[in-house]
């Protein structure tokens, strides 16, 4: 069988094609769109703009979808933005109406869960924290013994980071404090107290963008898929002290979609691991998307 899953999120909207083969999957390709669904609400709605930014991606994936004739099943799925979006019952019945989709919004404790599923598929995490950073939310796991022990979703992701806090183009060192002190009072609202844990999971595509950073600045092969926690901190307030030519031509260099958003989810990231106590970060390279197919399409956990 071959699945569609569209991963309609805050910063980018995405399309991934998997085959299952005994019970394990294969991704075959992916497509994504930087929609930043985020920057299009106002009053706590998607505005018009916005609405048609997300049917006309849509719409392109579906014709995509549609060249192919293997695919057996379409599952879209919508994260932060949509669900927190106040029209968002009209969104959805105007895109089943135009596209042809039924949205699925996945709530934040949901989303924490299939990020654990997806992550644990390819790195069997037995324990730790584990943290998504979206464009508009950051999922929060503590895993013990392989199970999820306890879960949130925080309201701040490298978009409404960026969006929030950032002037310009790229945060400065009081940018940054002030991003770094909504996670941890986002944390401690939500009953997550400081506790030691020795390995921190990221997974989705912050984390990956910060590991590409990363492995960039350190000049390390690009299959490493490990951080020190204090070597991400160093980096980053190094490179925050560069000036806005060279950052923007080191960024380029490595991951151009996240051009403004890759520093406040580098932020993100360090003091999440900070805040835990974290000194090894361990990036994924699977995540939610794998994580719905596990759960909600193979029934797996």
């Amino acid at each position: 069988m071959i699945y569609a899953v569209i991963d309609i999120g805050s910063n980018t909207i995405r399309l991934s094609v998997y085959k299952e083969r005994n019970g394990k999957i294969y991704n075959l390709f992916n497509e994504k769109e930087g929609a930043s669904l985020r920057s299009y609400i106002e009053n706590g709605k998607l505005n018009d703009k916005g609405v048609e930014r997300l049917l006309q991606t849509l719409n392109e994936f579906k014709l995509l979808i549609n060249n192919f004739d293997e695919i057996d099943n379409v599952y879209p799925f919508a994260t932060a933005t949509i669900r927190n979006s106040s029209n968002r019952t009209e969104i959805l019945q105007k895109v089943k109406d135009e596209i042809g989709f039924e949205i699925e919004i996945i709530s934040g404790e949901e989303e924490s869960k299939l990020a654990f599923i997806g992550a644990n598929s390819s790195l069997a995490i037995d324990k730790g924290v584990l943290t998504d950073i979206g464009g508009g939310s950051s999922e929060v796991v503590i895993i013990e013994q392989g199970k999820v022990i306890k879960s949130t979703s925080l309201n701040t992701g490298s978009l409404s980071a960026y969006n929030d806090y950032v002037d310009f183009l790229f945060p400065n060192k009081r940018d940054m404090k002030n991003i770094e002190a909504d996670i941890e009072n986002s944390l401690v609202e939500n009953k997550f107290y400081k506790e030691y844990h020795d390995t921190l999971c990221g997974v989705g595509g912050s984390a990956r963008a910060s590991l590409k950073l990363y492995n960039e600045y350190y000049n390390l092969d690009k299959s490493n898929s490990s951080m020190d926690r204090k070597k991400l901190k160093d980096m980053t307030k190094d490179i925050i002290d560069y000036d806005s030519k060279k950052l923007l031509n080191l960024i380029l260099s490595v991951k151009a979609d996240r051009v403004h958003t890759l520093i406040p989810g580098m932020i993100i990231l360090n003091k999440i691991a900070k805040y835990f106590d974290s000194d090894i970060i361990n990036i994924s390279q699977t995540g939610v998307r794998e994580g719905y197919v596990y759960s909600k399409v193979l029934r797996k956990e």
